[in-house]
Formats: C-alpha cells, structure tokens, sequence
C-alpha cells in the first residue's frame, strides 16, 4: 500500500474500513455497556443525593422531636407535682371537714342536751333520746 492509499484508509488515527458483523457487533456492545454504567453512575450519584438530604431532614424532625418531648416532660413534671399539692390539700381539707362535722355534731348535741325536755313532748313525737333528737335534726 503507498501513502496515498495509507492515508485514505486512515483518517485521523482511526482505520476506516468497513468492520465485520462481529467487530460492529462487539462496538455496540461495548458503547452500550459504557453508556449503561454512564446512567447508572448518575443513577446511584442521584441516590446518593437524595440519601443525604433524607438524613438531613431526619436529623431536624428528631432534633425536632427530642425538643417536643424535653418540652412534654418538663410539663409533665410540673402536672405531676401539682397533683401532689393537690391529693395534699384535699386531704387536708378532708380532715379539716371531718373535725368541722365533728365540731358541729357535738354543738348539735350540746344545744338539744340543754333544752328542756318534757316527757309528754318525747312521747308525743315518738323521740326518746338526744341521739334520736340529733338524728331528727340532722335530716331535716
């Protein structure tokens, strides 16, 4: 082959002859491969991405949610104690009810002891006793 031939059958480096059915064969398959791993680069680089702007988001809503529940148990806390106060003071209130029904039992007594009792009257509304009489007067 001369240099004219030479030169014609390669251009720029490249051979230019025709490629045989195996050779065009294996050349698709090879710019297809290349291309394919190209889109699967992008592919899992997008994944990639996306990934990290999810653990972005995630850090926030738990940095989120770690400030809602110090929040919550810091009210829950301060409920809990005034439940406390409060079982306290209704005991104390219980007590202090119970010794003013007491106070008020012996007053009751006291005053119906001191009234002058007439047998016919006792008889006559069918109480016997200053018990009875207490009892009368504490339902009506």
């Amino acid at each position: 082959m001369n240099s004219a031939d030479a030169d014609a059958a390669a251009v720029g480096g490249f051979n230019l002859r025709p490629l045989s059915a195996s050779e065009s064969r294996r050349l698709r398959r090879m710019i297809s491969n290349r291309e394919y791993a190209r889109r699967s680069r992008l592919r899992k680089q997008r994944h990639l991405e996306d990934l990290r702007s999810r653990v972005g988001r995630l850090h926030l809503e738990n940095r989120s949610l770690a400030d809602w529940l110090t929040g919550i148990s810091c009210r829950a806390s301060v409920v809990l104690r005034e439940n406390e106060l409060l079982r306290l003071e209704s005991a104390v209130l219980r007590h202090r009810f119970s010794e003013i029904g007491r106070v008020l039992v012996h007053r009751q007594l006291q005053r119906l002891s001191s009234q002058p009792s007439s047998g016919s009257a006792m008889a006559a509304g069918g109480l016997g006793s200053v018990s009875e009489l207490l009892f009368a007067s504490l339902i009506t």
